[in-house]
């Protein structure tokens, strides 16, 4: 069964890294971040390894940000095994 991950702030740094790393390991990872625009190339990179990584807006600010992203992402998968919160201000 294909695990599932979610990374908060994947627009650079840690959690761009960290997507990478858990989408490279096999999970199913939705990369999230306040302004997707600033996801090419993660998913430049995803096309390129064939990984499997959806670019995800959420602004872990906004409640109803978050609740959007959680429900897209529960109806398509059912289920969160990871959550790695790296969002910051």
């Amino acid at each position: 069964m294909e695990k599932v991950a979610v990374v908060t702030g994947t627009s650079s740094g840690i959690g761009f890294e960290t997507a990478l790393a858990l989408a490279r390991d096999g999970y199913y990872t939705y990369a999230t971040m306040r302004n997707t625009a600033k996801g090419d190339k993660l998913k430049e990179l995803s096309s390129k390894e064939s990984l499997k990584i959806d670019v995800l807006e959420l602004d872990v600010d906004n409640e109803n940000s978050a609740k959007t992203a959680i429900k897209h992402i529960l109806d398509q998968k059912q289920r969160i095994d990871v959550l790695v919160n790296n969002a910051g201000w």
